[in-house]
């Protein structure tokens, strides 16, 4: 994959005594505040010996533009240095590509973040312009043969996301829903596939009624990009770096599940981070951003800050409940079921009556939580 141009060894660039060089090697590879475990400014600073310039390009098909690359520039790359990992697969992947060109062009291949990251000094900057220029053709678009959310994780350099494929899983509204969820998903729906508008969703029930199917159907419905804090993850929406992740993803939808932490009302909690959420939908920055929210949890409404109510900023709202005795019976019927039912039911109940009664497990992974509270009747 990279030029057979490697270093004999992967010494530390630049004379320096060996103090320095222990001291720019715990610079180097010391984990910071963010989870970082490489810090690429100080590997451009020691090996140049001043603060670069930074031009970051996100959401690139990595592989396509990194053989792009190699094809045009193998010839001047002068060396490089790489880190490779087996982290999220059985065989040994590279994560970080570094490449020194020449003058003092440092290109950052992440395959992790999606991203190529330039630092110069002295180069000119048309030259790396066009570069950037060159590279925009492989940027990521939607693709709807297979639907994907990004998923923020801690990056190298901070906050990233990583892009996950989700199911493309059919979802009936008529069907699965209560008749009062028509005319408020009609709205929903309408609001999201409205370019450069903002707002907030706040969805809100009990486990098992509905809430992550239901955003699913959301994502496969619209063409726009859909960012995903993961419950693991909330602590980050206070983070600085989560704003200049956003400003990479303008016109998307930020999706916030088991959100209760994070919308709970500032009067009950005075460690709230409620005011991010609201700086997003309508502050000041949210004409840049132009980013809608979708909030989902468990909490009663009556728990949510007021702020986030308010006309003008919310969207819509709605409440999940267990699904009209009636319309389980029809949905459960046209699954193949023969169970008699005479009472409300879950979504999740009524899909798994052909599972054992279990309690759900705790849910560790990233993404979306499964579903699969059952009562079998």
């Amino acid at each position: 994959m990279i030029p057979n141009k490697l270093p004999k060894t992967n010494v530390i660039p630049g004379k320096q005594t060996r103090q320095n060089k222990w001291k720019f090697a715990m610079n180097l590879f010391t984990a910071d505040r963010n989870g970082d475990v490489f810090n690429i400014n100080a590997l451009y600073v020691d090996h140049f010996n001043y603060i670069p310039n930074i031009i970051e390009v996100g959401r690139m098909d990595i592989e396509k533009v990194h053989t792009w690359f190699l094809n045009q520039f193998e010839e001047a790359v002068q060396n490089c240095y790489f880190i490779k990992t087996n982290s999220f697969s059985k065989e040994m992947k590279y994560q970080q590509i570094f490449y020194f060109m020449e003058k003092d062009l440092l290109i950052n291949f992440d395959f992790r973040g999606l991203d190529v990251v330039f630092l110069f000094r002295k180069t000119e900057m048309a030259e790396v312009e066009s570069l950037v220029s060159s590279i925009q053709k492989f940027r990521r678009e939607k693709d709807h043969e297979k639907p994907e959310i990004l998923v923020i994780i801690k990056g190298m350099r901070g906050l990233a996301t990583n892009a996950y494929e989700i199911s493309r899983q059919p979802v009936n509204i008529h069907d699965n829903y209560n008749d009062d969820f028509l005319p408020v998903h009609e709205t929903i729906l309408k609001r999201l596939k409205r370019n450069n508008d903002k707002g907030i969703v706040l969805l809100h029930g009990k486990p098992g009624t509905g809430k992550t199917s239901y955003i699913r159907h959301l994502i496969l419905s619209v063409e726009k990009e859909v960012i995903f804090l993961p419950h693991n993850m909330a602590a980050s929406i206070t983070n600085p770096d989560l704003m200049g992740l956003l400003f990479k993803h303008p016109n998307s939808i930020f999706v916030i599940e088991d959100a209760e932490n994070i919308v709970i009302d500032r009067n009950r909690s005075g460690h709230s981070p409620v005011s991010a959420i609201l700086n997003l939908s309508d502050g000041l920055l949210s004409d840049c951003l132009n980013i809608q929210i979708i909030c989902s949890f468990n909490t009663d409404l009556s728990q949510i800050d007021n702020a986030l109510l308010r006309k003008g900023r919310l969207i819509a709202k709605y409440e999940f409940q267990e699904l009209a005795a009636e319309k389980a019976k029809k949905l459960s019927e046209k699954l193949g079921f023969t169970t008699e039912i005479t009472a409300p039911m879950t979504l999740a109940s009524i899909y798994n009556q052909d599972e054992e009664n279990f309690k759900q497990p705790e849910n560790t992974t990233i993404g979306f939580r499964s579903q699969l509270v059952v009562s079998k009747k």
